[in-house]
């Protein structure tokens, strides 16, 4: 008759330990992989909101030019009077992409709290997305579906 060691238990235990922490981690990351484009569409939701805040108080209007057909990590707004850009890029590393809409640029005006044309910007990372909706009112929302 064997009997174990508790060498051998306290190996096995071990063993097993480490296969179980593996597959939370790798299973934790996956998981993250799709929180990550709602992540960044409300980072974005933010910046955007940050913008219009600006525009309204200083008076001057931007355009936010969204990629259409060749999908980017960032999204540039372009100040009028004077003309400066400020550049908006991916923190977690996801890709944006003018969903509706054809025009690569919308405008926003201070003096109507106005977009022209609206926009929906697609978040995503893989499979993973999420959604950032402009409306001509000058409203900015995150959803799971446009």
């Amino acid at each position: 008759m064997h009997a174990f060691t508790l060498v051998e238990v306290l190996a096995t235990v071990a063993i097993l330990a480490f296969f179980a922490g593996t597959i939370g981690i790798v299973r934790g990351a996956f998981q993250l992989d799709g929180e990550m484009p709602r992540r960044e569409a409300l980072k974005l939701e933010h910046w955007l909101n940050n913008l219009m805040t600006i525009s309204n108080r200083s008076g001057r209007s931007f355009s936010l030019i969204c990629p259409g057909n060749a999908p980017d990590g960032s999204i540039q707004a372009e100040w009028q009077n004077p003309l400066r850009k400020d550049t908006y890029t991916s923190l977690y590393g996801c890709r944006f992409v003018r969903y509706q809409g054809s025009a690569p640029v919308s405008l926003y005006s201070p003096q109507w709290n106005a977009w022209v044309p609206t926009i929906t910007i697609k978040v995503s990372r893989g499979r993973a997305e999420y959604y950032v909706v402009v409306s001509q009112h000058g409203r900015v929302r995150t959803a799971p579906k446009p």
